[in-house]
């Protein structure tokens, strides 16, 4: 570990496991970041079909990142709410057991995404006494998604707002929308972190036109219907082109595969959830990366695209408008189908022109590990 051995402990609320690998993944990016300035410490407890239920288990990141892990079982039944509620607060209450055992010191507690963490938040104050922080990606707060609703979230969310010491945020809809539920604080802008060694600039252009649609695969977000009807109208065009779309799972993967069959589209390719690795691998081989969204935060998977000088073809939604100029790809507005075929049309022709250093560049000044990393660590050595 760092010579000072105090850590600064990520409470999430979302966090990738082996049993859903892509939940969360941008908070372990921002610990991956920060842990190049401070020790990290990540607490996830989770519901889980499978046990064992309500032991540790652990993982060592980095020399300076540890994962600790509960699992417990999802609740049933009439009082299915209360089962889970009580399972999740044993959970935590094991893991700060076990950093107590471990004589973890903890200079600052960060919650990523408020509810639920924030539910087991007082419970970590008491026994560290320390300030705590957030950083917030949900977008329930949106007028457009609409999720921020009952009062025992709101609850919980207001609490921990009020008393956290900074309140990083991805997008500045997502701040206004906040601030709109009297949610105020000391807000600060945080871009989600690239690892810019595995997303790297990739080199030429490939012969064939490969499209790329990289998402949960979830319709009220991602809007997968529309993208799918721009594709085939491109499709009908007699436009020569392979289009892959990588991610989800489970129902969404299933409706997902089924829509594509009810449009009869060719030459698509679904890859399900992949590891960065194999993300990147796909960059280098398509021409555009579509992301026909409905409402988003900031894309992490717009700024691997970037890192890779991948031009994004999406929505002027989240904080995109501010992502995407002019030389790094095309902004449509939230729906409009017309707008989105022109654009890819525009692709086909060659017309486009497209400034993948300049991409990369955007990237490692704003959101690569030592930039993030950089940014959190003002704060915290300071704190």
């Amino acid at each position: 570990m760092l010579s000072s051995n105090r850590a600064i402990l990520f409470l999430a609320s979302w966090y990738p496991v082996n049993s859903n690998p892509s939940h969360g993944t941008f908070i372990k990016q921002h610990a991956l970041a920060l842990s190049h300035f401070q020790n990290i410490i990540v607490a996830y407890a989770y519901s889980c079909k499978e046990g064992p239920y309500f032991k540790i288990e652990h993982r060592n990141v980095n020399e300076n990142f540890t994962e600790y892990f509960v699992r417990y079982p999802k609740g049933s039944g009439i009082f299915k709410f209360f089962k889970s509620f009580i399972n999740y607060k044993k959970a935590h209450k094991i893991l700060i057991s076990h950093l107590l055992q471990k004589k973890i010191k903890v200079k600052a507690i960060q919650v990523n995404v408020i509810f639920p963490a924030s539910v087991v938040l007082s419970l970590y104050k008491k026994t560290f006494r320390e300030k705590h922080t957030v950083v917030e990606h949900w977008s329930g707060y949106l007028p457009r998604d609409g999720a921020y609703l009952g009062g025992i979230l709101k609850h919980f969310t207001k609490k921990c707002i009020s008393g956290a010491s900074k309140i990083w945020h991805v997008s500045d809809l997502q701040k206004e929308a906040m601030l709109k539920h009297g949610l105020k604080g000391n807000y600060e802008l945080l871009y989600n972190a690239v690892n810019t060694k595995v997303f790297a600039l990739r080199t030429g252009l490939p012969e064939r036109i490969r499209l790329l649609h990289v998402s949960s695969l979830v319709e009220k977000e991602k809007n997968i219907s529309g993208t799918f009807r721009v594709i085939k109208k491109l499709q009908d065009r007699n436009l020569e082109f392979d289009f892959i779309v990588a991610g989800g799972d489970g129902n969404e993967l299933v409706a997902t595969k089924k829509l594509a069959e009810q449009l009869k589209l060719n030459n698509i390719t679904f890859t399900g959830n992949l590891p960065s690795e194999k993300i990147s691998e796909l960059m280098q081989k398509c021409r555009a990366l579509i992301l026909f969204s409905h409402y988003e935060g900031m894309p992490v998977v717009a700024l691997e695209a970037l890192s890779c000088g991948l031009p994004v073809f999406a929505s002027k939604v989240g904080q995109l408008p501010s992502m995407i100029k002019q030389e790094f790809g095309v902004l449509v507005n939230e729906g409009d189908e017309r707008e989105l075929l022109e654009a890819l049309e525009k692709l086909f022709s060659k017309s486009n022109n497209f400034n993948s250093t300049a991409m990369r560049d955007f990237v490692l000044h704003n959101a690569s590990y030592e930039a993030v990393g950089k940014q959190m660590n003002e704060f915290y050595k300071n704190l």
